[in-house]
């Protein structure tokens, strides 16, 4: 229970169009296999990427000078093959759908995404934009 005077704060990621990091890889295995689109009220790493969304929740639940902001992040690795080692080992959608996929398939995604993604190479490391949103509200 937040105590009167107390600090709420959350992040979420917000939308896909913002976050390469993480949909260059999702459209590469889309295109080679059935990903089920997540329901609205569903869980998903995009459910709560509207803006105000989880600010309304907050004043709903009776927070006061709630504010939120954006914060530029990043996914660096070391290459390309790293990142998709990352990918195809970490993130859940990407394992499932991958499970599924046949050998020939993994490869082409493997491909697909490594090639995308090392147009974010600079400097000997690949580093791959995002954007999560900051919640903050007050009891």
């Amino acid at each position: 229970m937040l105590k009167p005077g107390g600090r709420l704060c959350s992040s979420v990621w917000a939308g896909p169009g913002e976050n390469p990091w993480t949909t260059i890889a999702v459209q590469a295995i889309a295109a080679e296999a059935v990903l089920a689109p997540p329901g609205p009220d569903g869980p998903g790493m995009f459910r709560c990427a509207a803006p105000g969304y989880v600010s309304a929740l907050y004043e709903a639940a009776g927070l006061r000078d709630v504010a939120e902001w954006d914060v530029g992040v990043e996914l660096v690795t070391d290459s390309s093959a790293q990142y998709w080692e990352m990918i195809s080992e970490h993130v859940s959608l990407a394992v499932a759908a991958l499970a599924q996929a046949g050998k020939p398939a993994r490869e082409r995604i493997a491909k697909a995404v490594m090639a995308r993604v090392s147009t974010y190479e600079q400097a000997g490391r690949v580093r791959v934009p995002g954007v999560a949103r900051c919640i903050v509200g007050t009891k």
